[in-house]
């Protein structure tokens, strides 16, 4: 590697990782083996590359590319190769001989019609981890579906787990599968390298965003088969049906909210003085009668919001926590990125196109590696020619791929 920023030190340092994914989950994925280590490549495609260098968000733009690729691609090198050329398979397939671990997250069957499924890749090279994500899985009716977040949500049934009753459908407004799919994928991808060390042979993992979510809900869901009368949602703006009341956001006296985790109402009904809680706690209906066990949850949400409307949200915020009641102050973004407790979680990045910008630290932390070095987010084809090079392409050869179009580097201007 060129680069001058010093090589990251973490768990995966000498480990070569071809990148292949777009949008959100994949290359979450692979961004966090950059940061444990890792030489991640992302292989792009002519044409613009990842959609996600213009798909922004809110129309947020960082440097010439959307936010959601700064985010989500740094430690990683850009190289543009065309796969649907004979050419450019044959340099992807030079470069799969020393790599350990691919990622790519094409609908079904696109690899195996690329010629990049895991079938061919492990014939050139066996120890490859290989690792894939689909929205909905390889087989089924809907397999060639687009696997979007919220899709997938509604698919699922998440987004009728909270709300009002006389409500839209209240889905996530956080891409939480995307997230969640890149978390299983990185697990597998650990998992198999593990496995590797010891059979001397890789493999391929796995994962749909539909088992990330199910897997997310698989308390609720083994809830709902094992009972004759699951919960519905009723008139009271629930968090969630499956939590016993009061769990939920309250709205108080300033305008605030507050949130209220699992809550005894005996213990609630003395702190906030509000007797009739425990009168409905006693007159808990039947879980057979889904009606009246909706009445009861309104009533019960009812009686601690009027209470709660008296005063300020950091006001019970104190009072329920000086007595071992679960609950905080609900925080919009301006507030919880001021607050002293998030910013051991917040890092500052250098972009190579000059300039700075504040995002998330990574999540995992490691004492052999405790201040990680971090790099930002590749421009678009800014390490063509150096993946290449570092891949054993002469200089020669690369000029040729450029010439014929098969890779494409950046210009000088980019």
């Amino acid at each position: 590697m060129t680069d001058q920023t010093p090589p990251n030190q973490g768990p995966l340092t000498g480990l070569k990782v071809l990148d292949l994914t777009i949008a959100l989950a994949g290359p979450m994925c692979t961004q966090r083996m950059g940061e444990m280590g890792a030489d991640v490549i992302k292989i792009e495609a002519p044409g613009g590359g990842d959609f996600s260098r213009y798909s922004t968000m809110a129309g947020v733009t960082k440097f010439g590319d959307a936010t959601t690729f700064v985010t989500l691609n740094r430690n990683k090198r850009s190289l543009i190769l065309d796969l649907k050329s004979d050419a450019g398979r044959a340099v992807l397939y030079r470069m799969v001989k020393d790599a350990d671990v691919l990622v790519q997250n094409f609908r079904p069957r696109v690899a195996v019609k690329l010629g990049i499924d895991y079938a061919t890749l492990s014939a050139i090279n066996p120890r490859l981890v290989y690792g894939s994500i689909s929205g909905y899985g390889e087989d089924g009716p809907m397999k060639d579906r687009p696997g979007q977040d919220l899709l997938v949500q509604s698919f699922t049934g998440l987004t009728m787990n909270a709300g009002r009753a006389s409500g839209l459908p209240h889905p996530s407004p956080l891409y939480m599968v995307d997230v969640s799919a890149s978390h299983l994928l990185t697990e597998g991808v650990l998992a198999a390298l593990v496995a590797r060390a010891v059979t001397g042979r890789g493999q391929e993992i796995k994962v749909s965003m539909v088992s990330a979510i199910m897997e997310m809900q698989i308390q609720e869901l083994t809830s709902f088969m094992s009972t004759e009368a699951p919960p519905t949602r009723s008139e009271s703006p629930q968090v969630s049906i499956w939590m016993e009341p009061p769990y939920g956001i309250y709205t108080c006296s300033d305008g605030g909210h507050l949130a209220m985790a699992q809550t005894d109402l005996d213990v609630l009904a003395d702190v906030i003085d509000v007797p009739v809680l425990k009168t409905l706690k006693a007159s808990r209906p039947s879980q057979s009668d889904s009606k009246a066990l909706m009445r009861w949850r309104d009533d019960i949400y009812d009686a601690a919001q009027a209470r709660f409307a008296e005063n300020t949200a950091a006001h019970w915020d104190t009072l329920l926590t000086e007595h071992g009641i679960w609950c905080g102050v609900v925080n919009d973004y301006a507030r919880f990125l001021a607050h002293e407790q998030t910013q051991r979680y917040l890092t500052t990045m250098t972009h190579s196109k000059g300039g700075e910008y504040r995002t998330v630290a990574p999540a995992i932390r490691f004492s052999g590696n405790p201040s990680p070095v971090l790099r930002g987010s590749p421009r678009y084809g800014e390490h063509t020619r150096e993946a290449l090079r570092d891949a054993g392409f002469s200089a020669a050869e690369i000029d040729k791929l450029i010439a014929d179009g098969v890779a494409v580097t950046q210009k000088a201007d980019a």
